[in-house]
């Protein structure tokens, strides 16, 4: 059987990199990506620089500027982030087709097998590395071992710009030492629990009589053990061989609070194109639509539509969601927060009526739209009243189990258009 070799790539403060590619002035000095503070925003990337001054993704923007007066700021361009993204993956699929992405700036890819054309993995993490940096020069970190879960840990371990190997049958070693948080999927409760134990390192866990793991954590335990000794047989799937994503969806949180129903409706179509646009991207249909408002007193309410025919068209999302919002705002409070989740989702495309030419005329203005789009991004060409919506500030912020689709202007962020994989093998 052959030895699998897998490799854990993560892009370094990406939007940070990213941004400082476009404006050099910024390296150096302490940068965050992220909304203004008078509009709630908050911090969604930091150099490494800003670290050091303990401010951290997700922090109020307000804090961040307390703990370090002369950071600087910048608002950040996620279609930018997007392409560079892009050309990041697409460089590193001329490696192998076996690459999953599983987010806009780590991912995974499977060498197991191209050793006599490419060379040892470790050897292949470095010239990834050095074709990243000069091609695109942004930093990658690289963790190399024989499966997923080893090799995320290892990236974690060599970051910032890093390669770290972990040879074949020394897994355990490596991860002996290291406190029982470095385990993906032990969290603050997971790893409390495991602390009232007496049990603070990887190497003592793995050493744990697993009755005894059973015991306390049911039949997590046994998993936790096995996976304490750096095993771990999770394949790595490229986009075709993933499982189905349960939903798509994406909230703004608003910088001021507001009633005002054109503002509302013209957020809610924005937010829907957004998520429509991802559905075609990926081939996907939705038959559900959930509808969120959160409002100024924090009360949280959903209301759900089911389409009976699945759909990625605008005008036929649209249409269901201005009704559920209409009855939403009749509780005439100010709304804080509006959300849009597209569920149901199943492979396939659109298909319209032969006898309404209407709504077929719309998909091909629709297709059009998303090919300006995928060009000069979203900002620049936009369908009837949602142009029209007076703007207001918003904070972005991603929902854990939504997929967040940024979009924003164009990029300077250097291309490699390099080709992808010519073939889809299955999963490794």
């Amino acid at each position: 059987m052959r030895e699998r070799s897998v490799l854990h790539v993560d892009l370094d403060a990406f939007f940070v990199a990213v941004e400082r590619v476009r404006d050099p002035r910024l390296r150096g000095r302490p940068v965050v990506v992220g909304g203004a503070p008078e509009q709630r925003g908050v911090v969604a990337a930091a150099s490494y620089e800003a670290r050091e001054h303990g401010i951290h993704s997700a922090m109020p923007m307000g804090q961040a500027l307390r703990l370090c007066p002369h950071l600087v700021r910048v608002p950040g361009d996620s279609a930018a982030y997007e392409r560079a993204s892009r050309d990041v993956f697409r460089l590193l699929g001329d490696y192998t087709p076996v690459v999953e992405q599983v987010s806009v700036d780590e991912g995974y890819l499977d060498l197991t097998g191209t050793q006599r054309l490419l060379g040892r993995a470790v050897d292949v993490a470095g010239r990834l590395q050095r074709e990243v940096k000069e091609r695109l020069r942004l930093d990658l970190t690289v963790g190399v071992a024989r499966n997923r879960l080893v090799s995320k840990v290892a990236s974690d371990f060599a970051k910032p710009a890093g390669l770290f190997d972990v040879r074949p049958g020394l897994e355990a070693r490596f991860f002996a030492p290291l406190p029982v948080r470095a385990l993906p999927g032990i969290g603050p409760v997971t790893g409390k629990r495991l602390a009232d134990l007496n049990i603070e390192r990887l190497g003592t866990l793995a050493s744990t009589e697993e009755w005894f793991l059973e015991e306390v954590f049911g039949s997590y335990g046994p998993l936790l053990r096995s996976r304490a000794r750096g095993e771990d047989d999770t394949p790595v799937c490229p986009p075709w061989e993933l499982p189905e994503q349960k939903s798509i969806g994406h909230e703004e949180t608003f910088a001021r609070d507001s009633a005002d129903f054109e503002l509302l409706r013209g957020k809610l179509q924005e937010l829907l194109e957004q998520a429509a646009r991802r559905l075609r991207h990926e081939g996907l249909l939705a038959r559900k639509l959930t509808l969120k408002l959160r409002y100024a007193d924090f009360v949280s309410e959903t209301r759900d539509w089911t389409f009976p025919n699945p759909t990625d068209h605008d005008m036929e999302l649209l249409e269901p969601a201005l009704e559920l919002l209409q009855r939403m705002a009749a509780r005439r409070t100010l709304v804080r927060l509006l959300g849009v989740r597209l569920g149901g989702l199943q492979r396939g495309y659109w298909q319209g009526s032969l006898w309404d030419a209407r709504r077929v005329r719309e998909r091909r203005l629709i297709a059009a739209l998303d090919r300006v789009a995928d060009r000069y991004g979203t900002e620049g060409l936009r369908i009837g009243r949602l142009a029209q919506s007076p703007a207001f500030p918003v904070t972005k912020r991603p929902v854990s189990g939504w997929v967040q689709k940024p979009t924003r202007g164009p990029s300077c962020i250097p291309s490699a258009h390099l080709p992808g994989p010519a073939s889809r093998p299955p999963c490794s």
